[in-house]
């Protein structure tokens, strides 16, 4: 097949849709696994690293080192060009740290295949990236085929304008970073903005490309994509989205790799749809059912859908993932439930993530207005969570500071907008017994600790402390994970048990035959294989979820597509009324016998198919069960037949 990428390219961020989605919880086995045609897809480049693919995969029990470069040796092997994610000065954790850590990350990482970091700080602070374009350069000099790209994190903040996104890209370009990366992690974003700054970058900076990313929180993220695609091909300049394969997207992830192909190749405007970037389809579905399987078996890790909760989210910039930081802080949920006189309501965690994140949206002027990027978006919702318990006690709502955000107040991890209140600034300088903020040291000017990494590690007890040892004793919180993968003694966390209808069914050779001496008896495992098991659930949540998302307004359409809206509701009802209708062909066709088929499918007093529907739908939203029933009411011959 004649491969035609044109001017729009896709990048594969994988390594953010097992972050967003499942919180770095599959072991680096199990990712490979679940997708093992990601390098046919035709994606110009793989994201496998960076992020929380280190720290997180520590805090699992997992060596962190052997995980990273299984994943990243994988893909080299088949020559794709890789990337990570990385924090400038902080690499993948939440404090900055010297430029002898810095370099040697990066040559470590260089060394496994690493071919481009995307360098970014969250408040598009020149100084913390000094650090790894300078072991970038390093890394090139000694022959590795390996760039920076220079972050700009964006969103939709009166910090972020494009007149200063241009100046800080200036910087970027006179430090020698290699194209330009637009970052948004919460997905809050203007379509005009991104069109009106891509523009500009392209005509300001016309040797660098250009990258987008931004998740599908808000719905936002396509019609931005398309933004940046108009910009771009206006110019003949090539632009890469970041994507992801379809059973990884949407949600808290990106947008699927297969529907912005398709949105770019329906677009009315030949000289854009003639450069939709053409993908391998059927590699894509290769990988889809074990893909939809990883995803079923860490569901709980996934961030519900809730209309409420989103907006609630969506007033305050919160990326998704964020329930994660609140889980963290001791006593919150228990003391909050307890003030907000939610205990044992079904929705007391959802109504008290609805409280922090308004009380977010307050304080965030307060703060300086943020760009919700980590580390800035874990210290504000933590900040959120301790406002909202001092004002529930009577309290000021800055009586307590979260320890990020006195960092962030005081300058210790780069710039401080000038709107913050100087209150807050004053308390934490207090706090920190100093008299003034912080001048940020870039990582070129700070002491050294591998060497004293080095000397603690020897104490206790490894002869020979090899280079990946010392990065970690010094990233890593807990020491003694150190030690035990030296040990071999690590233990890795387990993986979540699968629920029984999911589970494989008892072997035919082991089955016993029931009283008529004929036929075999099946249980609910068996059904839910021969209906096309997980994976089948999993789509069926998934349109299901789509169409709720639909009905709520969640997403804004790209201009220039008439009744997109109607379009994808449409179709997406269809395809879930085939999908339930065969349900019955499928089991009779399998061998069920009518009488099993009848006990399978409606209510006789054990598990029945609906049962598993609805098990799966709970999981992506309370209430998407009832909302599932009304869809298919009035035309579904399966429901009309299993009431």
């Amino acid at each position: 097949m004649d491969i035609y990428m044109a001017l729009i390219k896709f990048h594969d961020v994988l390594r953010d849709s097992i972050q967003s989605l499942l919180g770095t919880n599959p072991s680096a086995d199990e990712i490979i696994k679940s997708y093992p045609t990601a390098h046919l897809t035709n994606c110009d480049m793989i994201q496998t690293a960076g992020g929380t693919f280190f720290d997180l995969f520590a805090k699992k029990g997992r060596n962190e080192w052997q995980e990273v470069e299984k994943i990243i040796s994988h893909f080299k092997k088949f020559k794709m060009k890789q990337s990570a994610l990385i924090r400038g000065d902080f690499l993948f954790g939440y404090e900055p740290q010297p430029y002898d850590v810095v370099e040697a990350i990066v040559l470590e990482f260089a060394e496994m295949g690493i071919n481009v970091f995307h360098n970014f700080h969250g408040m598009n602070d020149h100084r913390p990236l000094a650090g790894v374009i300078k072991a970038v350069k390093k890394a090139q000099n000694l022959g590795y085929d390996i760039i920076a790209n220079g972050t700009i994190c964006i969103e939709d903040n009166p910090n972020v304008t494009i007149p200063g996104c241009l100046n800080f890209a200036k910087k970027l370009d006179e430090m020698g970073h290699k194209d330009f990366y637009l970052k948004s992690a919460s997905g809050r974003l203007d379509p005009n903005f991104v069109h009106g700054l891509t523009t500009q970058l392209i005509e300001n900076f016309p040797h660098q490309d250009i990258t987008i990313h931004a998740h599908s929180t808000y719905g936002e993220a396509p019609s931005c994509y398309m933004a940046a695609i108009q910009a771009a091909v206006k110019y003949k300049k090539n632009i890469t989205l970041d994507v992801q394969h379809p059973a990884l997207s949407g949600s808290t992830a990106h947008p699927s790799m297969t529907k912005m192909a398709e949105l770019i190749k329906n677009y009315p405007d030949n000289k854009i749809s003639r450069h939709a970037p053409i993908l391998n389809k059927d590699a894509i579905k290769d990988s889809m059912d074990k893909i939809l399987k990883l995803r079923f078996r860490y569901r709980e890790y996934e961030t519900a859908y809730d209309k409420d909760l989103i907006d609630s989210m969506y007033k305050a910039r919160v990326p998704g993932g964020a329930s994660s930081t609140l889980k963290s802080i001791p006593g919150l949920i228990e003391n909050l439930s307890r003030l907000l006189n939610l205990d044992g309501k079904s929705d007391a965690w959802k109504q008290i993530q609805i409280n922090i994140y308004n009380m977010q949206t307050k304080i965030l002027k307060d703060l300086g207005e943020p760009i919700q990027v980590t580390p800035y978006a874990a210290n504000t919702t933590g900040q959120a969570a301790l406002s909202l318990w001092n004002e529930l006690e009577g309290k000021d709502r800055f009586e307590t500071l979260y320890p990020g955000i006195v960092n962030y107040l005081v300058g210790e991890h780069g710039k401080v907008p000038d709107t913050i209140n100087q209150k807050l600034i004053e308390k934490a300088l207090k706090m920190k017994d100093i008299s003034e903020p912080i001048n940020y040291k870039s990582s070129l000017n700070r002491e050294s600790k591998l060497e004293s990494a080095h000397q603690n590690l020897l104490k206790l007890g490894i002869k020979d402390p090899n280079i990946r040892q010392k990065l970690s004793f010094v990233l890593l919180d807990k020491k003694d994970h150190v030690i035990n993968c030296y040990k071999n003694q690590n233990i890795s966390q387990e993986k979540p048990k699968i629920t029984f209808f999911a589970t494989k069914p008892v072997p035919f050779k082991d089955k016993k035959l029931s009283r008529d001496g004929k036929t075999y008896i099946l249980d609910i495992r068996d059904a839910i294989k021969s209906i096309g098991g997980v994976p089948l659930l999993q789509e069926i949540a998934e349109r299901v979820l789509h169409l709720k998302q639909l009905k709520d307004r969640h997403y804004i359409f790209p201009y220039g597509y008439n009744d997109l809206e109607s379009i994808w509701y449409n179709t997406n009802l269809k395809k879930l009324n085939e999908i339930i209708d065969l349900i019955e062909d499928k089991l009779l066709a399998d061998g069920f016998t009518s009488t099993q088929v009848l006990n399978l499918t409606s209510n006789q007093g054990q598990i029945t198919i609906l049962d598993c529907i609805k098990d799966v739908l709970e999981y992506r939203a309370e209430g998407l069960y009832d909302f599932f029933l009304e869809l298919l009411a009035s035309d579904s011959k399966f429901l009309s037949q299993s009431k």
